[in-house]
C-alpha cells in the first residue's frame, strides 16, 4: 500500500509538471498569391513613305528634228537616260501648237528590235511601254519596274522642221520601308504556383495520463489500508440467550471413577451417566 500511494504520487508529481509545459500547434491554409508581371511585345509595321522626286534627269532637253520628205516616213531622233526603279515623270512641247510629233517611251530591248525595223509601217505601228502619240505635246507619269536604259524617241512627219522640249524627271517616288517597333504591355496575373500560409500557436498542454494515473495509483492505496485496519480490529461477543454458569463445588472424581462410573457436565460440572447426551442440570449439550 506503501508502494502504491509513494508511486501515484511520483506520476501525479511528474503529470502536474508536464501540464505546465505549452503545446505549438500548426496549421496550414493554402492561398493563391497575384504578382505584376511585365509582358513585352514586339510588332513590325509596313510604312509607306511618298517622296516628290526633285533631281532632273533631262531637263529642257531640246530635240531638232528636220522636214521630210514623201520618200520618208519621217526623220527621228532618240534620247536615252538611266533610270532608276520607281515613278517618272515626262513631258514634252514643241515650239507651236499646229506642229505634232511622233512619241514613243521604249525599254533598251524595244530600242533594240525598233531600230532594227525596216518599213514605215512596223515603225508607226511598234507598241512600247508608251505607243505612239501624236501630239504637239504631252505629260504623263509612269511606273518603271526595274532600273535601267530607256529611250525617247520622236519621228517627224511633217514637211517642215521641228523642235521639241523635253523634259524628264523622277516625279513621285515611293519607297517602303518596314519599321520594328517594341511595345510593353503591363498586365496582373494570377502566378501558377500556390504557396502555404502558416499560422502557429500555443496553449498550455493540461494535465495528462500520468498525472491521473497517480491519483488512481494513490485512491487504491487509500481504499487499501482502510480494508486492512477494519480487518484487525477486536470483535465484541454478542450476549448468550443461556443461563449464566455458576461454578459449584462438587466431589473430586479420579479418572478411572468417571469412566466405569459416568460422566461430568462440561458446563457446571453435574456428575452425569455416560450414555446421556444433554445435562439434566443445566441443559448444555455434551
Amino acid at each position: 500500500m506503501i508502494v502504491l500511494a509513494v508511486l501515484g504520487a511520483g506520476l501525479s508529481y511528474l503529470g502536474y509538471n508536464e501540464s505546465l509545459g505549452t503545446l505549438t500547434v500548426t496549421t496550414s491554409q493554402p492561398i493563391t498569391a497575384t504578382s505584376t508581371m511585365t509582358v513585352a511585345s514586339t510588332s513590325r509595321e509596313l510604312v509607306v513613305m511618298t517622296t516628290s522626286g526633285t533631281s532632273w534627269i533631262l531637263q529642257d532637253e531640246l530635240i531638232d528634228l528636220p522636214a521630210t520628205t514623201q520618200k520618208y516616213c519621217g526623220y527621228w531622233s532618240a534620247h536615252s537616260a538611266y533610270l532608276e526603279a520607281g515613278q517618272v515623270h515626262v513631258s514634252y512641247h514643241t515650239e507651236s501648237t499646229y506642229h505634232q510629233v511622233d512619241f514613243w517611251m521604249l525599254t533598251g530591248d524595244d530600242w533594240t528590235r525598233w531600230s532594227n525595223l525596216r518599213y514605215c509601217e512596223q515603225h508607226l505601228a511598234f507598241q512600247g511601254i508608251v505607243t505612239k502619240i501624236s501630239r504637239n505635246g504631252y505629260e504623263f507619269t509612269t511606273e518603271i519596274g526595274s532600273a535601267g536604259t530607256y529611250y525617247f524617241v520622236f519621228n517627224n512627219e511633217n514637211r517642215y522642221p521641228i523642235t521639241v522640249t523635253l523634259n524628264v524627271d523622277a516625279g513621285l517616288q515611293t519607297s517602303e520601308v518596314t519599321l520594328t517597333k517594341a511595345t510593353t504591355v503591363y498586365s496582373t496575373q494570377v502566378s501558377p504556383y500556390v504557396t502555404e500560409k502558416v499560422t502557429v500557436s500555443t496553449r498550455p498542454v493540461g494535465f495528462g495520463l500520468l498525472f491521473y494515473a497517480g491519483i488512481g495509483l494513490i485512491a487504491v492505496a487509500v481504499i487499501a489500508l482502510a480494508i486492512s485496519r477494519r480487518s484487525a480490529a477486536p470483535r465484541t461477543a454478542s450476549p448468550s440467550t443461556s443461563a449464566p454458569v455458576v461454578a459449584q463445588a462438587g466431589p473430586v472424581v479420579s479418572p478411572a471413577a468417571a469412566t466405569s462410573a459416568g460422566k461430568f457436565c462440561t458446563n457446571c460440572g453435574a456428575e452425569l451417566p455416560a450414555t446421556v447426551n444433554f445435562c439434566n442440570k443445566c441443559g448444555s449439550k455434551q
